[in-house]
């Protein structure tokens, strides 16, 4: 049996190995394509891919309110999917990934010293109900909330 410290940094590897990947950005909410539209699948996938994501939004310039939308889990997914969805939030290293995101949220200048968590905040959105997020080739932001 692994020891929770060699259980921490296997994790901690295989963070910093998704942090050197990048994902492949979707074309855009304004037109998605029908795999674009939000879904449990699009969610499973935001919550896999929750550190290349957190590159993504690093790189991003220049996004405006308008260009960050918030999506509510309850509103697209099924109980089911919902039951599974926390489950895979219950797990440590997407736990560690989650706080890492919403720090990059809450710290990453976007346009004029505004801050994404800033938008959030503005639209009644707690930065620590936000589980995962889309960056689109277009520079928008789908944001999914608990």
């Amino acid at each position: 049996m692994k020891s929770l410290k060699s259980r921490v940094l296997s994790g901690v590897g295989a963070a910093l190995v998704a942090l050197s990947m990048s994902t492949t950005a979707l074309a855009s909410w304004s037109a998605p394509d029908h795999s674009d539209v939000p879904n449990y699948s699009s969610v499973t996938s935001a919550l896999g891919l929750i550190t290349a994501q957190i590159t993504d939004i690093i790189a991003l310039v220049g996004v405006n309110a308008e260009d960050i939308k918030v999506v509510y889990l309850e509103d697209i997914l099924s109980g089911d999917e919902l039951v599974n969805v926390d489950n895979t939030l219950n797990n440590l290293l997407v736990k560690l990934q989650l706080v890492n995101l919403q720090n990059t949220l809450n710290g990453i200048d976007i346009l004029n010293n505004v801050k994404i968590g800033d938008i959030l905040s503005d639209n009644d959105v707690d930065i620590s109900d936000v589980v995962a997020v889309k960056v689109f080739d277009d520079g928008k932001v789908l944001v999914f909330c608990k």
